[in-house]
């Protein structure tokens, strides 16, 4: 398990399946059981082929530091959205904005409403029926 959280701290997951990244760690714990399984499998070649992952991960598979972890955090924290951000002033205003755009938004319904019950009907104009249109026209 130690080493298949190490190869986590490396590329090899996006260049080898999974399958082969499993085989290299099994290989890098277990050698025998990794040739054992290759060989139950007529796979001997898929042994050889996992020498690249098991490298990368035993040469780039370092844990990084505290040090190093509190800095890409800081670094992250700089560049989030501070609209994003709940509580910050970016935040706070953006949300005054979109409710002054909704009341905007309720005012101009109510408006127009308003002068549709004005001018008479709210639904619109009354249908005239046309003399000489059947009832199933």
């Amino acid at each position: 398990m130690q080493h298949i959280r190490t190869s986590r701290l490396t590329d090899v997951e996006l260049i080898y399946p999974p399958s082969q990244i499993a085989l290299a760690c099994l290989s890098l714990a277990y050698p025998e059981i990794a040739a054992f399984w290759a060989r139950s499998k007529n796979a001997d070649v898929a042994l050889g082929g996992v020498e690249s992952i098991k490298q990368t991960i035993t040469r780039d598979g370092d844990i990084p530091s505290v040090d190093v972890v509190r800095e890409i955090d800081r670094r992250l924290k700089i560049c989030k959205n501070p609209e994003k951000v709940v509580g910050s002033k970016a935040y706070l205003t953006k949300r005054a904005r979109e409710e002054k755009e909704a009341e905007l938004k309720r005012m101009k319904k109510a408006e127009s409403v308003r002068k549709a019950a004005e001018q008479g009907n709210p639904f619109g104009e009354e249908l005239v029926a046309q003399a000489n249109l059947d009832d199933d026209d």
